[in-house]
């Protein structure tokens, strides 16, 4: 099979940054002793999104983007930080993402050999990778059988939303993969309790914040493993320490972009820690009960096929959350098209939902688990559950009930269906058959539903 690839005008010079990539991957996840069959799955990956690189600009399938190129080029020309306003919504978030991203216009795009656009999705995709390896490290991790570990690294690959993702101008793509850092470091340290890891984590807590306010979710995560961990008399002199070096860390991640914007700061609450998220014109709203909170609509959900999905009467939020998951929350034009590409939108939604049943039927076949070892995953995935539900609540739209939000509970969702798996495989070949069926079926759904012949 021939794979499209974005070779015009400069066909020679715009497979450069694919050869990079593929050769940073390889290098890097040999180095962490990953075998070949891992690494060949991961290429793989990166010939999938390179693909729909090739017909995706920069402006499809994007959040404001204007408003994030506006903000990199606010900082290449000026040196300090834009003001907020309704122009440029993206202009109210921290600043770390731009800044990387305007250094790397300056340094690596210098001379114009590669369209500037084209290096910015670059910049996503080589963030992408760097999502993918924090998601093998956290699923290494938790899973010793080798089978059950390429089954869930090769869902977090393939996952239609990782595709979507992995070339967005966005600073989601900076701030997933830091959200994912610190849960795999506050695991480490929820377990071993060095210190080293406690810094990683904290330090990875520190970026995501002064990336995207989801930053506060998995900085929620490690004060309470904290506040866990001081139950235990001989841990608990040091982990006041760390508490207290925690808090100061967070506050100062937090206080810092506010006090580089000076008098241009924003005034309000909502604009200080959501930035652009606060100017919600009045039409966007949607319902905002307990149902809303409460229900699924599987009708729905497997019905709307569309990414973008027309307001229904009750906007619910699992249902949002779900349908994101796999196609975002915005249209996703022209290119997904016709009878073939609705088919397979709803044969993903189907597999998806399988696949949290298999997680639900396998729940009585699982032995009592070690909390101590699994604390830290589920404690940052229920905090990320929650800012995102609390985000909801405070300002109900669609978009504020989008998967990219909590981008990294995928892993945690893929290693709990691979462990699922692997767990009815003990009772019984044929489920297990079953398992692994479905998996692959979402993997080469996925792959079909983004890849194009030339």
């Amino acid at each position: 099979m021939i794979v499209a690839l974005p070779l015009e005008p400069h066909a020679m010079v715009q497979l450069i940054p694919l050869a990079i990539t593929a050769g940073i991957e390889l290098w890097f996840l040999r180095r962490l002793r990953f075998g070949w069959l891992v690494v060949g799955m991961v290429l793989a990956g990166l010939l999938v999104d390179w693909t729909y690189l090739g017909y995706t600009t920069i402006n499809e399938r994007n959040y404001d983007t204007l408003s994030h190129v506006l903000y990199v080029d606010y900082l290449i020309e000026h040196l300090r930080l834009p003001p907020v306003d309704i122009l440029c919504t993206a202009c109210g978030h921290p600043p770390l993402y731009y800044a990387v991203a305007a250094l790397w216009s300056k340094a690596v795009l210098a001379g114009g050999w590669l369209p500037r656009e084209l290096g910015l999705q670059w910049l996503s995709l080589l963030l992408s990778f760097g999502f993918v390896a924090c998601a093998l490290l956290l699923l290494r991790s938790f899973i010793e059988d080798a089978r059950t570990f390429l089954l869930a690294a090769a869902l977090v690959v393939f996952w239609p939303s990782s595709v979507l993702n992995s070339v967005r101008v966005h600073n989601d793509a900076m701030a997933s993969v830091l959200g994912l850092a610190a849960l795999y470091f506050i695991s480490k340290w929820d377990r071993r309790g060095e210190r080293r890891d406690f810094r990683w984590a904290l330090l990875a807590c520190a970026l995501a914040i002064l990336t995207k306010a989801t930053g506060y979710a998995m900085a929620a995560a490690l004060l309470l493993i904290a506040a866990l961990r001081l139950r235990s008399p001989e841990l608990r002199r040091e982990t006041i320490r760390q508490g207290i070096v925690a808090v100061g860390v967070v506050l100062a991640a937090a206080l810092l972009p506010v006090a580089m914007r000076g008098p241009s700061a924003p005034r309000t609450l909502c604009q200080r820690v959501l930035g652009g998220a606060c100017f919600v014109p009045d039409g966007a709203f949607v319902t905002n009960g307990p149902i809303n909170y409460l229900m699924f609509d599987v009708r729905d959900f497997l019905r709307d096929t569309s990414s973008m999905r027309h307001p229904p009467a009750q906007d619910y939020f699992w249902n949002g959350l779900a349908k994101s998951s796999l196609f975002g929350i915005m249209p996703l034009g022209k290119d997904f098209e016709g009878v073939q590409y609705a088919r397979l939108a709803v044969l993903l939604g189907v597999l998806l939902l399988a696949m949290v049943l298999v997680c639900v039927a396998a729940w009585p076949l699982v032995r009592p688990l070690d909390w101590l070892r699994y604390r830290a995953i589920v404690l940052g995935s229920v905090c990320l559950l929650t800012f995102l539900a609390a985000f909801r609540m405070a300002i109900p739209t669609p978009f504020h009930e989008d998967f990219r939000h909590v981008f990294p509970l995928l892993v945690p969702f893929c290693l709990v269906y691979a462990k699922s798996v692997e767990r009815m495989g003990s009772r019984s070949a044929l489920l297990r058959s079953v398992g692994v069926g479905l998996g692959a079926l979402m993997i080469g759904a996925s792959a079909a539903f983004f890849v194009r012949m030339p």
